[in-house]
């Protein structure tokens, strides 16, 4: 369901930043072009330049009568050119045809003034074509109220979607959005970006910036949280010392349970005087005490570096969000950082090649 707290934001976020203006307008959402549209309308009702009066001097009358002709083609022609160039600004792609019809109309008004000077030609024609063009209600067009409603519900779910992910991540009780940083959340958020990137019309640059961003902030958020997580780093060995947490690493307190059973069973064995049993068991709990320690160490040493790489990424993030660095730097330093590409997936590298023609 759409949240159209979201909507009003990126309408804000238009009336501030005009990037997402030609998204909103292939929605039939330009208040601007409504503008323009009357300011045209009411220059063409402007008072043309009143007619020289006759001197009696033939050569003086020419030229004065040349200078008024010249002068009321100008008056109009600045409307006309407005009118022209209307056309050529962001607008519902199927309104094209309409577009043209202006055009060809303009065309026909500049024709007109140079063959007729003097004589104001009839614009209504004109006047009803702008206004089909701003309503959309033309015979000529098929437009349905339902293709622009779609639209603007993709403004919101597809564009808005890093907005609604930032207004989640404030609200602790709020879980719309997945835990940024989680599986759950990379799953839900490069189905949105491949929903993104399959939406041509909805490509600017503003929410490109939002999603590239956003990917780094939750691999940032996905090491910090791997740094601090013991389990994890101790995985990441090739070679650990044998006990129930590498069997079980799902198994809460497996360790605990395990050195437990094996005390329990060596001071049984002790009771019994089965010493076959007992002294190995000792054996094993000592060199286990000191596994685990140089494993310790191993742990602290590896974790410093999973640090220094989440700062690393960091100030690569801080960099980019700042406009200090372009797609294909962040790209590069991003496949230096991570050289197997496992961090991130094939769709957010399309996402900085389309940044980068976005520039």
């Amino acid at each position: 369901m759409t949240d159209w707290t979201i909507w009003q934001a990126l309408d804000d976020w238009r009336s501030r930043r005009r990037e997402l203006e030609p998204v909103f307008a292939q929605a039939g959402i330009a208040p601007e072009l409504e503008s323009q549209v009357n300011r045209i309308l009411v220059d063409l009702k402007r008072q043309p330049p009143t007619p020289p009066l006759v001197s009696g001097d033939r050569q003086r009358d020419e030229e004065e009568r040349s200078r008024y002709n010249a002068a009321f083609v100008r008056h109009y022609d600045e409307s006309l050119f407005k009118a022209e160039s209307l056309v050529r600004l962001p607008w519902v792609p199927e309104a094209s045809p309409i577009g043209e019809a202006i055009v060809a109309e303009v065309a026909r008004l500049r024709a007109t003034l140079q063959s007729s000077p003097g004589e104001a030609p009839d614009f209504a024609d004109l006047e009803a074509l702008l206004g089909h063009y701003l309503r959309l209600d033309h015979p000529q067009l098929t437009i349905s109220p339902e293709l622009l409603a779609e639209r603007r519900r993709q403004i919101a779910d597809v564009a808005g979607w890093p907005l609604l992910v930032q207004r989640s991540t404030a609200q602790p009780f709020n879980d719309v959005v997945p835990p940024i940083g989680t599986e759950a959340f990379r799953e839900a958020f490069y189905a949105q970006l491949d929903l993104y990137l399959a939406t041509p019309w909805l490509h600017c640059k503003i929410v490109s910036q939002w999603y590239a961003t956003l990917a780094l902030d939750a691999v940032l958020m996905r090491k910090k949280r791997e740094a601090g997580d013991d389990a994890f780093v101790a995985a990441t060995f090739k070679h650990r010392w044998p006990s129930l947490s590498v069997l079980l690493p799902q198994l809460e307190m497996a360790d605990q349970i395990w050195y437990l059973t094996l005390i329990i069973a060596a001071i049984v064995a002790l009771f019994g005087e089965y010493w076959l049993v007992a002294v190995p068991l000792i054996l094993w709990l000592n060199l286990s005490v000191g596994a685990h320690r140089r494993q310790r160490k191993r742990v602290e040493q590896r974790r410093e570096e999973l640090v220094a790489r989440a700062q690393m990424l960091k100030k690569v993030r801080d960099r980019f969000a700042a406009g200090m660095s372009t797609p294909d730097r962040l790209a590069h330093q991003l496949r230096q950082l991570d050289p197997g590409d496992e961090t991130f997936g094939a769709s957010f590298y399309a996402l900085l090649r389309l940044q980068s023609r976005e520039r």
